[in-house]
């Protein structure tokens, strides 16, 4: 018969990992586009799904069965902070040239911990000291070899936590300064996503990594570390729920510079060179500035590269053929608009035709054919260019073209 804290630990355990397949669900159906930065975030739901399964096969296995499995389930928690931080540059327009490097670590301790299992694999006294109930535990009494490469791979995942926080907390304030440039007031949503899930992620790591230091160097109680699994099924819970209530928060902010979003629909990026010529400060001369819109024109008449909702300035500056800085000093000084304005004004002219020729068709498909990822943020968008909501022009202008019965 199961203990009490084995039957409490696998109910968590397998409400984690039901929260788990919910939640790569939801952030499947955001759709392909959007895939590119939730896949970051699916990696880490899935490497805790795994740390969950861990949990479940400790309950049924024997200590020596879970001394062989060490290998492969240790190296899991290694990579789910370096998978949190590849998702936040992603959403913040800076994706990582070679993300494969950020999980080394990870293959480092998988080969640590294989080295330790093939060396007390087969002496029965040093099994004695150092295989547990809660599995391969740290034992001063053991040979200082081993002592010396846990300690090492305890020390390593403390820097790692720290390191990465630092990096993934600058990405995140990053990240809200541009979002705040583009958006002011109305990008709340945004900020308030990013900072809820940054802070609970902070929070349960710590408190794992905290738990764990003590159940090794204190006390071991594995109450604790049912605590902190508890904790992460909790975490799953309001990700997931956010998700559904606002699906795809996910949105780049590109490179910014002054925000000078209008009211009117965009013109012609090609009309307004010359009207700001005289604003230059000679980063882009007036004819390449001219060169730059023509080929601006030609990519917006292009869907697959306006609609795409991961669209950044670097990626568009690669379609133009120039430095981000260089696209970002013409969008800012000949046509008035920060990125962000810029494309948004481009799919809202869009969206509005949609809108009038589709009048059946929902808001949100609408929203997300034009490159937007939720409805939250089309609504944000459509109204600071024109003034009212998706829905209220629809009904407004749906109204005019109606005869009146007399």
């Amino acid at each position: 018969m199961l203990e009490p804290k084995a039957v409490v630990l696998l109910i968590i355990a397998v409400v984690g990992i039901g929260q788990a397949f919910f939640l790569i669900l939801l952030l499947l159906q955001e759709g392909k586009r959007a895939f590119r930065a939730n896949r970051w975030l699916m990696v880490f739901t899935a490497i805790v799904c795994v740390i969950f399964v861990d949990k479940i096969l400790d309950v049924f296995l024997s200590p020596l069965m879970r001394l062989y499995l060490a290998p492969f389930f240790s190296p899991f928690i290694f990579a789910a902070i370096p998978a949190i931080f590849l998702y936040f540059r992603e959403i913040s327009g800076r994706p990582v040239p070679q993300p494969a490097r950020h999980f080394v670590m990870a293959v480092f301790v998988a080969i640590c911990t294989s080295v330790i299992v093939w060396t007390i694999h087969g002496n029965t006294d040093v099994n004695r000291l150092l295989l547990t109930d809660q599995g391969l535990g740290l034992n001063w009494k053991a040979p200082v070899s081993i002592t010396a490469l846990m300690l090492v791979m305890i020390a390593v995942y403390c820097g790692q936590f720290i390191a990465y926080m630092i990096a993934i907390w600058r990405t995140c304030l990053v990240y809200h300064r541009q979002v705040h440039q583009q958006f002011g007031l109305d990008g709340a949503v945004l900020r308030n996503w990013t900072t809820e899930f940054l802070v609970e992620t902070s929070v349960i790591f710590a408190i794992y990594i905290a738990i764990n230091l003590f159940d090794i160097f204190v006390l071991r109680s594995e109450w604790l570390i049912i605590l902190a699994h508890c904790g992460f099924a909790l975490v799953f819970f309001r990700i997931s729920h956010v998700i559904a209530a606002n699906p795809a928060l996910f949105v780049e902010a590109g490179l910014s510079g002054k925000d000078h979003a209008s009211g009117k629909d965009s013109p012609s990026v090609a009309g307004v060179v010359h009207e700001n010529g005289a604003l230059s400060r000679h980063l882009v001369e007036v004819d390449e500035a001219q060169r730059i819109c023509r080929r601006l024109n030609r990519i917006i008449a292009r869907e697959d590269v306006i609609f795409d909702p991961l669209l950044s300035m670097p990626k568009l500056a690669r379609f133009v053929g120039v430095t981000p800085n260089q696209l970002s000093y013409v969008l800012n000084r000949y046509i008035e608009k920060s990125f962000f304005d810029f494309v948004n004004s481009e799919r809202v002219v869009h969206a509005k035709r949609l809108l009038l020729a589709e009048p059946d068709r929902q808001v949100l498909d609408i929203a997300m054919s034009v490159g937007f990822n939720s409805k939250s943020t089309f609504n944000l968008a459509f109204k600071k260019i024109t003034g009212t909501t998706p829905s209220v022009y629809r009904a407004e202008r749906t109204a005019k073209d109606i005869p009146q019965i007399v």
